[in-house]
């Protein structure tokens, strides 16, 4: 289905818009007096010119008198434009058998608020509320009655009323939902409502004024203003797949799923999240892309979901450490795999743990995140370029064909079920680094997720006051590989301990398996332990 057919009974809001205010060419100017004005003077005179004791003439930045182009802009014509196509929410869902915790209702950290809360319900004689209500924003992007918000306001909903600016309220329901991007689409009967349009090809910089609509705190319309703060922020981690966009305009819970504006009246982004510790507005807010968003909800309204490209490996940054362990230059970015999925497009490639995808069909990687928002946005099918390389500095490109993602279901039952902890040998000899290894049993490996073919040495013991200790290695943790080598046995780690001082190197690069299920690569410096280390 077309989003941008337009007909005779269609409303578009987007295009560009004249500003027309005259109230911003009249600015009240403070009265000096006394010895504020005769230093005002002084300053003055000589051609008008202050410069700083720090700084020559040649570097002294040139300022000139403000122009009426460079005041602040009026909204009004603007926000009269676009505001019918916003609408504010209200969410009835059922009442959980306990009160939902601040980080449950939130669905992050404390300090990465969405903005859809639960507001207070009548408990009457109840025990328990029978229900919870919430409110959220949305926006129509069809005349035919399709609105895009946010997944978090409406995943729970069992009624959704969506209230127009000229006071209709209209049943709406759910058409789709995207856990990932934090987007859903809603329908409500009828033709001919206003609309407005993504803008995805928009080049957005910091610095722009944008202007956003929404319902904070149940209140109906709100317009606030302000500039875009920054580009391209990752506020959610792994599995992330947005570059938000963080503006300052005022936004305050009920905001969310609302649309970020640009001056042409084009939606630039979807708010979904605030950085704040108090629960309110500190100037810190996050939009869903344009382009990210245009291409979800197209996929949500023809195909009732997202379809996601997967690689089927777990990523992590390259730090400055891994880098010096691989042999990569000091400013080496990438990512590195930590562990391929069995039978996943990566292992059909070949790729192995170890290696650092530097590259994504020639277009370098940042880091994990990168990757992983490029994957997943790739078409099903599609092969891909990756340039890696591994431990040993082997350089190569690998074709990779995208799959599709499968559900966070299907990948958790993929894991093995934890088990009971091996037996430990007795009084074990700790290497240089400060850790004494055994052998995997087959007890450990269940309880760390390790396959039976998957090799490594199990952590035994791990000196309080070496560096690995610091680094958070510990008992009951297990090594599968160092500096890209498989090693099953306390002499093979020794060795390519010994290897790497040979190389030169100044880290040594292991892959630790923790005892949460997780696992990563931990650079360890090859220089004595703390513990060692003269006093003074």
């Amino acid at each position: 289905m077309s989003l941008d057919k337009q007909g005779e009974d269609q409303t578009t809001l987007s295009g560009p818009v004249v500003q027309k205010s005259k109230t911003q060419r009249f600015l009240r100017r403070p009265v000096l007096t006394g010895a504020a004005a005769l230093a005002l003077g002084i300053a003055a005179f000589g051609a008008g010119q202050i410069l700083s004791p720090s700084l020559s003439t040649a570097q002294q930045i040139k300022t000139e008198a403000p122009k009426a182009a460079a005041m602040l802009p009026g909204f009004a014509d603007l926000v009269d434009r676009v505001s019918p196509a916003v609408v504010s929410l209200e969410v009835v869902a059922a009442a959980a058998d306990e009160g939902p915790s601040a980080d449950d209702l939130e669905g992050m950290p404390p300090q990465w608020r969405r903005f859809f809360e639960q507001m207070p319900n009548q408990r009457g004689n109840q025990a328990r509320p029978r229900e919870q209500r919430g409110g959220g924003s949305g926006f129509f992007i069809t005349s035919t009655g399709y609105i895009v918000t946010n997944n978090h306001v409406v995943e729970k909903a069992k009624e959704i009323t969506a209230t127009l600016k000229d006071g209709r309220e209209l049943k709406a329901t759910v058409v789709g939902r995207d856990e990932r991007t934090d987007l859903a689409v809603l329908k409500v009967e009828g033709g001919s409502f206003p609309y407005v349009q993504f803008a995805p090809e928009a080049r957005i910089r910091v610095g722009d004024w944008v202007v956003a609509i929404g319902n904070p705190f149940g209140l109906g319309g709100t317009a606030t203003a302000g500039i875009v703060s920054a580009l391209g922020r990752d506020i959610r981690g792994e599995g992330n797949i947005a570059d938000f966009i963080q503006i300052d305009a005022p936004i305050n819970p009920g905001n969310s799923g609302g649309p970020t504006f640009d001056m042409s009246g084009r939606v630039i982004g979807v708010n979904t999240a605030i950085f704040s510790r108090s629960g309110g507005n500190v100037g810190i807010g996050f939009a869903i892309p344009a382009s990210l968003a245009d291409r979800t909800t197209k996929q949500i309204i023809e195909q009732g979901k997202v379809t996601y490209g997967w690689l089927g490996v777990l990523i992590q940054d390259v730090s400055r450490e891994m880098a010096d362990s691989w042999g990569l230059g000091s400013d080496a970015k990438g990512a590195m795999i930590g562990g391929v999925t069995p039978g996943a497009p990566a292992a059909k490639a070949g790729l192995k743990r170890g290696d650092v995808v530097l590259s994504f069909n020639g277009q370098k990687i940042e880091s994990s995140a990168d990757l992983t928002r490029r994957v997943g946005q790739t078409r099903v099918g599609e092969v891909v370029r990756l340039d890696v390389v591994d431990a040993k500095g082997n350089r190569r490109t690998v074709p990779v064909t995208i799959m599709a993602r499968p559900s966070e279901q299907q990948l958790s039952q993929a894991d093995p079920v934890p088990g009971a902890d091996a037996a430990q040998p007795a009084n074990p000899a700790a290497n240089s680094l400060g850790l004494s290894v055994g052998p995997l049993s087959a007890q450990a490996r269940t309880r760390l997720r390790l396959p039976a073919n998957e090799a490594g040495v199990l952590i035994l013991e791990v000196d309080p006051d070496s560096r690995a200790a610091e680094r958070g290695i510990r008992a009951g943790d297990a090594i599968l590989t160092a500096n890209g080598q498989e090693v099953r046995s306390a002499e093979e780690l020794d060795a390519a301990i010994a290897s790497a001082r040979a190389a030169g190197r100044s880290f040594i690069g292991l892959f630790v398996q923790s005892q949460s299920g997780g696992g990563g690569f931990v650079p360890l410096p090859l220089e004595a332990s703390p513990k060692s280390e003269p006093k003074k």
